[in-house]
């Protein structure tokens, strides 16, 4: 776990520099507005994206996490595409409606151009999005994320330094259309990794061969998934369309490039999320949950510790970053701190959603997003209201903090999985077997080993008695 975890914390690392450099250059190209503009179409085409699947993405992981023929796998690869075409031809309709409304009717071409990019950028973003998926049980989650981390903003990076060294005009639709060339270009790219390309071959030969009741019947047993995998987005990825509605583009541009900042104290999280799907998946069918615990504490005991490290780390470097973009962007400063403790007690946590999407708690979790979401996004709008944009990103820190807290204490009532760190950070490196006590009362040797060691020393004297 801890080598594929720290695998994919190196890429991430990589991925999350060249995102810098990438982020910077977009931002003084397009300026303020420009860049608010392409970050709100952004938001929104990645929640389609994440949306579009309807859940089958997730049942995809879960049934590759165990060993299947290249048959198997081919047929869930290939329904798992046909119903994410279904879905994806009706949020297309949808987005150009709305271009159409608030381009004849409504007359705001602000959102009008929105609806415009992202109906341009999310199918390239589903269709790499749905790679990642399918790869991370078949490869690992380092290569899984590879060409997305490193590859993709790679090239960005190159486009936009020809770009500005040219001097040729960039505007957010400009940098929209190109964005969703280089990502179906990396995605062909990735179709180098030989399970990969089986897999896709394999999932072309049984197209024919699908019925279409199964295909609907995935996308039903998928819908449990939405609320989970919706709600994560828009709790973390997709806020600046809720700033763009009550602060406007210009503040939605500083939102957006603070949110990379901060997201560094996260990487451990993704990192982990990642790895930790198909071992909880597969602990899990097992029946293994003492292990699943121990696996669960451990990831999240070392993921808080790298969350913390980072976070410091980006508040003692901050003022740098009004030299990095600009005297414009001062107000990106005053947002890093609510948004780095946001960070650290997602990471205090561990990793929640892999835990509930695999062990049968998909519903549980969707419950309880509908009932967050809408508490998040009031107290959104009543600070951003009150205090700019600098009170949306207090809002954001009470938001992650309540949802922490009810699954802590959900996972525990229906699981008993303690999803906190462990005291000791050495217990985290030690393999299940090693841990001290008895197997059934492993949980409490690791909270308190003097006094549980004391409770079974006596009774094994009342046993011999």
């Amino acid at each position: 776990m801890l080598s594929d975890a720290f695998g994919t914390l190196v890429v991430r690392m990589v991925g999350i520099a060249l995102i810098f450099g990438s982020t910077t250059l977009t931002a003084r190209i397009l300026g303020p507005a420009e860049y608010g503009a392409y970050s709100a179409a952004t938001a929104l085409a990645l929640l389609l994206a994440t949306l579009a699947p309807l859940g089958s993405d997730r049942i995809l992981v879960q049934s590759l996490s165990t060993s299947k023929s290249d048959t198997e796998i081919g047929r869930e690869t290939a329904i798992t595409h046909l119903g994410t075409a279904c879905s994806v031809a009706v949020l297309f309709c949808g987005l150009m409606a709305t271009w159409l409304c608030c381009t004849f009717v409504v007359v705001n071409p602000n959102w009008a151009r929105t609806s415009a990019l992202a109906a341009i950028l999310f199918i390239p973003l589903t269709i790499i999005y749905l790679r990642q998926w399918l790869a991370i049980p078949l490869i690992g989650a380092r290569r899984a994320v590879m060409p997305e981390q490193t590859i993709l903003p790679l090239i960005f990076i190159t486009t936009l330094f020809t770009v500005a060294v040219m001097k040729l005009p960039l505007t957010a639709t400009t940098t929209v259309i190109a964005y969703a060339g280089m990502i179906l270009f990396v995605w062909l790219l990735s179709l180098k990794s030989k399970r990969i390309r089986i897999a896709y071959r394999s999932a072309i030969s049984v197209f024919p061969e699908i019925p279409k009741p199964v295909v609907f019947q995935r996308m039903m047993a998928g819908l449990a998934y939405v609320a989970v995998a919706v709600g994560a987005t828009i709790a973390q990825s997709c806020m600046p369309l809720t700033i763009a509605v009550t602060c406007g583009f210009t503040e939605t541009a500083y939102y957006a490039l603070a949110m990379p900042f901060a997201a560094l104290a996260a990487i451990p999280l993704g990192v982990f999320n990642l790895t930790m799907f198909p071992r909880c998946s597969r602990l899990y069918q097992n029946g293994q949950m003492a292990e699943a615990e121990h696996a669960v504490r451990s990831s999240a005991t070392i993921m808080f510790g790298l969350s913390v490290g980072i976070g410091l780390l980006v508040w003692m470097f901050s003022p740098l970053l009004v030299v990095l973009l600009g005297i414009e962007y001062t107000t990106v400063c005053r947002l890093l701190p609510a948004l780095l403790l946001a960070a650290m007690i997602d990471s205090l946590t561990g990793p929640t959603l892999p835990v509930m999407q695999t062990m049968k708690m998909e519903q549980t979790c969707g419950r309880m997003l509908y009932a967050s979401i809408p508490v998040q996004l009031g107290l959104i709008y009543l600070l951003s209201r009150i205090a700019s944009v600098e009170g949306a990103a207090v809002a954001y820190l009470l938001s992650r903090v309540l949802w922490n807290v009810a699954v802590v204490l959900v996972i525990k009532r229906l699981r008993g999985i303690t999803m906190l760190p462990y005291l000791s950070f050495r217990l985290a490196w030690r393999e299940f077997h090693e841990l001290p006590g008895p197997p059934s009362a492993q949980t409490d040797a690791i909270i308190n080993p003097p006094a549980v060691e004391q409770v079974w020393s006596i009774a094994a004297e009342r046993k011999v008695a």
